[in-house]
């Protein structure tokens, strides 16, 4: 029997603060990181049956009809914001005859939106995954494998499980990165744990992969890192855990040993992850000195607020156990940066959150603050409140950082939070504001890895980022920190030219958000000039010559709106289109009103 030929795609992203696109342009690459999901599900696939074409990463690379053909079957791996690339996927994949297997956190918590997809894996794939694949291999696969399935449970005799019934990572196998050009990417990834030990309101991790964190052992991660080495890779790797110190013993336990892996391999990896802010507690003190001890540079942390109020309706308290600020001061003392995510628009917010927020990110010294709207996403606790509220209106996008509104109805104004919310984004990545927060990070970052080697690839960026951001609006801002830093500590010189890089994709994109934002304020002007114009129209013109006027002037706007909704960015667009059909319905309504009985339609 002939091995099925696999084809991995990995769909594409929309542009987000998330994708940095703008930011890995000037070093040569294409995307953040590698679809570790993805690698990891084909290295489960039993080599007897199975042959694989390398991964199409279409954030890397179009996906072309020729690689469609010469596959037998199509697997795909999704988060929600891919959800419109992967049924394009999947559409293409059926018009060539081509069946396709979708799994990740979108089919898990929206199957119903992927409809199109021939099997669906739903949850973690160590347990649902190899029983799906035996079914299909003897032809009587059903469509939909959850981990959940009594079956599945029944049926698994290779995984163990854990209280909470989800799948020990002991066996977890090492991603496939030999079919991955992981030259392409700013970083590599690996995982160490799932779960979380906290159960914030808004997010939907402990439902996916529960509240305890199960980890991998410290010989599985040196053997990733092996595998990352044998494929040539040396730079940045991130963790992609949602919480990388929930299991501080096992923690603990790690650190050492990538410390000696460090050593005995010359210090080929940086390592960037997320962790909650109990990091910064006194009693983790041990885990934070080893996090710097072993190579972490940088770590994500999710402060949501600095309204007590706010935090105690997420379920969120611990994140007050210290003051915010005293938090993220001591993790950058230690030696980490702190990037943040922030959320706007939940239950209990003040009108000044905005001041305040900014203020903070400022005083914190937070490079790369991310905020965003809160999003109410399927099986959180929040979700299932605000329904039970009637106070839904439709299903998350999964993108809550440029995408203007939310899926309910907040307590405070709605157009009050956006507006408000792009006057911050543009605040924060103002030129001068953004460096002033490097200057502050910098005076309080304790001991940091020497990064001139890691960094190397912004050096040789230094040309295209002089390029394009000295002789532009915010030039002087960029000569000043670029110049200062430079003097006060040369050998971090490159990882200032990131940062500058860092703010370039920031300001495209929060540019390429207020423009969509400012279209929807544009069009209700459109029409209320077209309302002004129609009361101050002469009553000196014919009914005929009226009707020719009023139809010129609405094709005219109609033009007007088109020319503006083509100017923007295509990953914006949504809003814009809607709100440009809901004009030209407004417009042709009061077109009606001049429409004669055996006329022809005079709507635009």
């Amino acid at each position: 029997m002939s091995k099925l030929k696999v084809l991995p795609v990995y769909p594409k992203f929309p542009l987000t603060f998330w994708s940095f696109r703008k930011a890995l342009e000037p070093i040569g690459k294409e995307a953040v990181m590698p679809p570790n999901g993805l690698a990891t599900v084909l290295a489960m696939h039993p080599s007897d049956y199975f042959a694989f074409h390398r991964i199409i990463d279409m954030n890397v690379e179009p996906l072309t009809d020729a690689q469609i053909k010469s596959a037998d079957i199509i697997e795909t791996s999704l988060m929600i914001a891919q959800e419109d690339s992967n049924n394009d996927v999947v559409d293409r994949a059926h018009f060539y005859g081509k069946k396709v297997f979708s799994g990740g956190p979108s089919p898990t918590s929206y199957p119903e939106r992927n409809q199109e997809a021939d099997y669906l894996i739903q949850g973690e794939a160590e347990l649902s995954f190899p029983i799906f694949l035996e079914d299909f291999l003897s032809g009587k696969a059903r469509r939909i494998y959850s981990e959940k399935d009594l079956d599945v449970l029944a049926r698994n005799k290779f995984v163990k499980l854990s209280k909470g019934s989800k799948p020990l990572l002991e066996n977890t196998p090492v991603p496939r990165w030999d079919l991955v050009d992981l030259s392409k990417y700013g970083s590599a990834a690996i995982q160490y744990s799932r779960g979380c030990v906290w159960d914030c309101d808004f997010c939907d991790i402990t439902q996916l992969y529960g509240r305890e964190s199960r980890t991998k052992t410290p010989s599985q991660m040196t053997s990733e890192l092996d595998a990352l080495i044998r494929e040539g890779y040396n730079g940045p790797v991130f963790i992609v855990d949602d919480n990388f110190i929930g299991n501080k013993l096992n923690v603990k336990e790690l650190l050492p040993a990538l410390k000696q892996w460090q050593d005995k391999n010359g210090w080929p990896f940086q390592f960037f992850t997320e962790a909650s802010m109990n990091l910064a507690w006194p009693s983790n003190k041990e885990i934070l000195e080893g996090m710097v001890d072993s190579g972490f540079t940088e770590v994500f942390t999710g402060i949501e607020s600095i309204d007590e109020d706010v935090l105690t309706g997420m379920d969120k308290r611990q994140n007050f156990r210290m003051s915010p600020l005293e938090a993220v001061h001591t993790i950058q003392k230690a030696g980490l940066t702190v990037s943040a995510g922030f959320i706007i628009g939940s239950d209990g917010e003040k009108p000044d959150v905005f001041e305040k927020l900014y203020q903070f990110i400022q005083d914190a010294g937070i490079v790369i603050p991310m905020p965003g709207l809160l999003t109410a996403g399927k099986n959180t606790r929040l979700y299932n409140r605000l329904e039970k509220e009637g106070r839904l209106r439709f299903e998350t996008n999964g993108n809550n950082t440029h995408q203007l509104g939310f899926n309910f109805e907040p307590q405070l104004d709605e157009k009050f939070l956006v507006d408000g919310y792009v006057s911050l984004l543009q605040k924060l990545f103002d030129d001068k504001n953004f460096y002033d927060r490097c200057r502050t990070l910098e005076s309080n970052l304790g001991r940091h890895p020497d990064t001139s080697k890691a960094n190397i690839q912004g050096m040789v960026a230094f040309g295209r980022s002089l390029k394009n951001q000295l002789f532009t609006d915010g030039g002087w801002e960029y000569f000043k920190y670029l110049a200062g830093s430079s003097l006060r500590n040369p050998k971090n010189f490159p990882e200032a030219v990131t940062n500058a890089i860092k703010l370039h994709h920031f300001k495209y994109v929060t540019k390429s958000m207020a423009q969509a934002h400012g279209y929807v304020t544009k069009t209700e002007s459109y029409y209320y000039q077209f309302e002004q114009y129609l009361k101050e129209l002469s009553n000196d013109y014919t009914l005929s010559d009226k009707v020719s006027q009023v139809r010129k002037k609405a094709r005219g706007i109609l033009r007007k709106a088109e020319k503006g909704y083509k100017q923007l960015h295509e990953d914006f667009r949504s809003d814009a289109i809607q709100r440009y059909e809901v004009l030209k319905e407004r417009l042709n309504q009061e077109l009606e009103k001049y429409h004669l009985p055996g006329q022809e339609s005079i709507s635009v």
